[in-house]
C-alpha cells in the first residue's frame, strides 16, 4: 500500500502540471489530462465506447475480449484489442479489479458509466487513486450522441467522437420516426440457460428492444443488479407473446425445437429470433455502441413495414464507420441470415 502511495503522489505530480478543464455531462468543471493516450473503462460498455473511438489508447479490459456473450475476433476486430489484458471489473462476473494493479498500466483516465447502478462504489474507489474520472451517459438510446461526444473530448478524439455522434443521431432518429405510430409489439427476452430468465420492462437491459418500438411483457421491479430475473413456462405461457428475442444461441437451438415452447404466439408465427454478437452482442450484455445498429435490427423485426431501411446497406456502413471494417455480402448474409 505504501508503494502504490508514492505512485499516486508522482502521478497526481505530473497530472496537475498537464491538465485541461471540461465540463462533465451536468456543466460541471472538471480536471483531465491535457494529452490523454492510456484510457481505462470502468465497465464493458465504456470499454467498448473507447475500441470505437481510438482502441490504441486503452490499457486493458474488464473481461476476456471474447466471452459468452459475443463473438469477438480477427475477423472484425484487431489484434491489440483481442491481446489487452484483463485488468477487471467493479462489477464482479469475473476477475475483480485491483487498484494496485490498475495504477501499473499508468491510467490517464477512466471513463465511468454514469447510468451503472454501481456508479457511486465505482467513483469512491477510483477516489483513492490519483486517476481523473469522467462520467459519461450510456444508458438512454438518445444519450449515446452525447457519449460519443463527451467520451470523445475526453481522451482527445472529438473529430472522431462527432462524426460518430452525427451517425447515431441520424439513426436514432430514423428508427424514432418510423415506430412512432406503430402498435408496440409484445416482446419476450428469454435468457439463461432455459430461456427463463428475462428482464424488467424498465432495465437498460431491454432499452433497444422499448426503443424499436417493443413493449415488454414482463412488468416487474428489478430485483438485483445484475437482472436475470427468474419466471416459470407458466407465467410465459400466460403472457404469450407475440415476439421472443434470444440472447445464446444453445438457448434459441434448444427453443425452437421444444415441444412445449412451441405452444407460443411467437413460435407458431416463426417469430424468434436470435441476437447478433459479432464482434460484440447488437443489443444488451453489454448495452454498448453496437445498439445503434441493434435497434435498427429490432425495428426490422418488429415493425418492417413502418422501418423500410434496407438492412443489409445500414449494416455495412456500421462496420464501416464504427469498426473500420468491409463486410463483404457474404458477412452480411452470415449476420442477419438466421433472423430474416
Amino acid at each position: 500500500m505504501k508503494h502504490l502511495i508514492q505512485i499516486l503522489s508522482i502521478a497526481l505530480i505530473a497530472f496537475t502540471l498537464h491538465a485541461k478543464t471540461l465540463n462533465d455531462m451536468d456543466g460541471h468543471p472538471v480536471i483531465l489530462p491535457d494529452q490523454t493516450d492510456h484510457v481505462f473503462g470502468s465497465s464493458p460498455p465504456m470499454n467498448y465506447l473507447l475500441y470505437t473511438l481510438n482502441p490504441d489508447k486503452m490499457i486493458g479490459l474488464n473481461f476476456k475480449a471474447r466471452n459468452p456473450n459475443n463473438s469477438a475476433d480477427e475477423q472484425f476486430l484487431n489484434k491489440r484489442f483481442l491481446s489487452l489484458p484483463v485488468i477487471g471489473s467493479f462489477h464482479g462476473g469475473g476477475q475483480s479489479i485491483n487498484l494496485e494493479t490498475l495504477m501499473k498500466y499508468k491510467p490517464q483516465l477512466v471513463l465511468v458509466w454514469q447510468d451503472d447502478m454501481l456508479v457511486q462504489t465505482v467513483a469512491k474507489e477510483i477516489e483513492k487513486t490519483a486517476i481523473p474520472s469522467y462520467l459519461i451517459p450510456f444508458r438512454h438510446i438518445n444519450d449515446m450522441p452525447r457519449a460519443f461526444r463527451l467520451a470523445g473530448n475526453a481522451i482527445g478524439e472529438s473529430k472522431r467522437g462527432e462524426i460518430l455522434a452525427a451517425y447515431s443521431e441520424k439513426i436514432i432518429k430514423d428508427v424514432q420516426k418510423s415506430v412512432s405510430k406503430a402498435k408496440p409489439v409484445r416482446y419476450y427476452y428469454a435468457e439463461g440457460l432455459d430461456g427463463l430468465s428475462t428482464e424488467c420492462d424498465s432495465s437498460f437491459h431491454v432499452e433497444a428492444m422499448n426503443f424499436a418500438g417493443g413493449r415488454n411483457v414482463h412488468s416487474c421491479q428489478q430485483s438485483g443488479i445484475l437482472g436475470l430475473e427468474k419466471i416459470s413456462f407458466e407465467t410465459l405461457l400466460a403472457y404469450n407473446p407475440d415476439v421472443i428475442i434470444v440472447q445464446n444461441r444453445a438457448v434459441y437451438n434448444d427453443l425452437i425445437t421444444d415441444p412445449m415452447w412451441k405452444s407460443l404466439r411467437a413460435l407458431k408465427s416463426g417469430r424468434i429470433y436470435l441476437v447478433p454478437v459479432q464482434p460484440f452482442n447488437w443489443v444488451d450484455r453489454p448495452p454498448s455502441f453496437m445498439r445503434v445498429l441493434g435497434i435498427q435490427w429490432l425495428a426490422h423485426l418488429f415493425h418492417p413495414k413502418e422501418f423500410k431501411a434496407d438492412l443489409n446497406q445500414r449494416t455495412k456502413e456500421f462496420y464501416d464507420l464504427f469498426l473500420h471494417v468491409k463486410l463483404s455480402d457474404e458477412q452480411i448474409k452470415n449476420l442477419l441470415g438466421a433472423n430474416r
